[in-house]
């Protein structure tokens, strides 16, 4: 920073401040006689000492962005179909300063065989999704905090000051006193009766209710969302496993027509049908391996980790299948709307809206508060129309204790009918959160009862898929013995290979479906705890 000062005319000065982001601050001191001497020169210090406290408080963004504040648009993208260059701001935030996700295989064991209970107890505290629901609810509390503070009294302190100068038009002489004044204060408020009050706290207690509850069901979510998937990748891998046996079968039947062929057993297009399938079979056992990749991206972010590490999971087969349910569906549906978290968290909610209602109606109600100060008032003042040394002025330095006391009442008689406009304005805010209670109510009941069905008729299906692998296996067998014996054609034995095929991929749709549905009913009912034990069938 340079300060240069310049004489424009006998009578006034000039000064000139430049910044080293390049403003330039003009500004003239008037002068008389005396100028720059005594307390005028002091007056002068103070104020260019002002400045330059100010240029070293606030940086050049806050107090001299005249480019931003002229031409705003110059920080906008310069086009509809360009890109923004990030050149006209300072502090753009980046992303390579943000966390990195972190790798499995600096969190998980590796070749260890991680159970299902063990991915849920990971996930739950790796998952983003259940820090943001925790904070949501620590700020719930902090709100309650804040409300309950209402009670206590408060304690303010304030200082101000400044610089003062008044004329007097005097007869023969010339008048004008000038000085500073400071006055530190504290200031004591405590409300003693406000009805709004206690209906504020009811509030942010049923707000932080149902923070609390949508916690439980945020990890309920994820939970779910974790067995989902997992779930879903034993399946992928399942049908993988399954893929590689077509593939043998398929290579084991083209070799053998191939073989055939060259005894002059079986014919050219037979042998190329035959290649055909192997070809296709190859081409299913890739897909199925794409797939598994994806599974297991789905997965990943569920567990909150990056996919680039295989997880070891235990097989689909060796997943115990849940037993059926002895409850009805109307038993289960009672207990879902006895139990899920967040349907509770709607009640809250409501709740919270009533007292909202009461909050607004206590406005016709009067508040007293008590109230008290304690300080100082300090003056310092000077006739600053003439030299203090020569007309005999001295300089005048005085206090005095500033102490009072009172009770304050606050009833407000007529607004313009905003009293009444909240009252209806919160009635309307209750009649919402109720009918979005009514609607999550019914929402859950058919959750619930399409997870029932599904689970019902997953058990089902489970039992028919296991007898047409059965009998896939059995006509194959027997269309391979015959095409041995020359009685069956090389069609039929490639259709009863397609058709094991198909039915091993309904063997493990059907034992991963009932697994899915299970976890399904589990999490429509609202029974899963926060624990990570597998919640039993309703």
């Amino acid at each position: 920073m340079e300060l240069d000062f310049q004489r424009a005319a006998p009578s006034r000065r000039f000064f000139q401040i430049t910044f080293p982001t390049g403003f330039v601050l003009h500004h003239s001191v008037q002068m008389c006689k005396g100028c720059f001497r005594g307390q005028r020169r002091r007056t002068a210090r103070l104020n260019i000492l002002g400045l330059l406290l100010l240029q070293g408080c606030a940086t050049e963004p806050e107090l001299f962005r005249v480019t931003e504040v002229m031409d705003p648009l110059k920080s906008a993208p310069v086009n509809h179909f360009e890109g923004w260059n990030k050149t006209t701001l300072t502090d753009v935030p980046s992303l390579k300063t943000t966390q990195v996700i972190p790798s499995a295989n600096t969190l998980l064991k590796p070749g260890h065989t991680h159970q299902l209970t063990e991915l849920i107890d990971f996930g739950l505290r790796q998952n983003p999704l259940t820090r943001k629901a925790w904070e949501e609810s620590r700020a719930a509390a902090a709100g309650l905090g804040i409300a309950e503070s209402a009670w206590l009294p408060a304690l303010e302190a304030q200082i101000s000051g400044g610089y003062w100068r008044t004329p007097f038009p005097t007869p023969g002489t010339a008048i004008a006193l000038a000085g500073s004044t400071i006055y530190p204060t504290l200031h004591l408020s405590w409300t003693l009766f406000d009805r709004g009050r206690t209906p504020e706290i009811e509030r942010a207690t049923q707000q932080l209710f149902a923070s609390n509850l949508m916690v439980n069901r945020n990890l309920q979510d994820v939970t779910y969302q974790i067995q989902q998937n997992y779930y879903d990748l034993l399946a992928a891998r399942a049908r993988v496993s399954a893929a590689e046996v077509t593939l043998k079968q398929s290579t084991r039947n083209a070799d053998a027509i191939g073989a055939q062929l060259a005894n002059g057993l079986a014919t050219r297009p037979e042998h190329l049908l035959a290649i055909q399938d192997q070809a296709r079979s190859a081409y299913e056992l890739q897909e199925a391996r794409g797939q598994v990749m994806q599974k297991e991206a789905s997965l990943a972010q569920e567990l909150g980790i990056r996919p680039d590490h295989a997880l070891d999971l235990q097989t689909l087969e060796a997943e115990e299948l849940p037993p059926d349910s002895e409850q009805s569906a109307d038993e289960i549906i009672d207990v879902a709307l006895q139990q899920r978290p967040d349907l509770a968290a709607r009640l809250a909610e409501l709740r919270a809206r009533d007292a909202e209602i009461r909050k607004a109606e206590a406005t016709y109600w009067p508040q007293f508060s008590l109230g008290a100060d304690g300080g100082w008032k300090l003056w310092n003042y000077y006739n600053a129309a003439s030299n203090s040394e020569q007309s005999g002025y001295q300089d005048v330095k005085t206090s005095q204790p500033l102490i009072d006391g009172y009770l304050q009442m606050n009833w407000n008689i007529f607004e313009g009918f905003a009293g009444v406009n909240s009252i209806k304005q919160a009635e309307a805010k209750r009649n919402v959160a109720q009918a979005t209670f009514d609607a999550l109510q019914l929402k859950i009941i058919k959750e619930t009862w399409k997870a029932y069905a599904d689970f019902k008729t997953s058990v089902r299906k489970r039992a028919f898929a296991l007898a047409m692998l059965k009998a896939s296996e059995n006509a194959y067998e027997g269309a391979l013995k015959s095409y041995e014996h020359g009685i069956a054609t090389v069609i039929e034995l490639i259709t009863a290979e397609r058709n094991l095929a198909q039915a091993r991929y309904t063997d493990i749709d059907s034992r991963s479906s009932l697994l899915l549905a299970a976890a399904s009913l589990v999490y429509a009912n609202g029974t899963a705890g926060n624990s990570t034990e597998a919640a039993p069938i309703p």
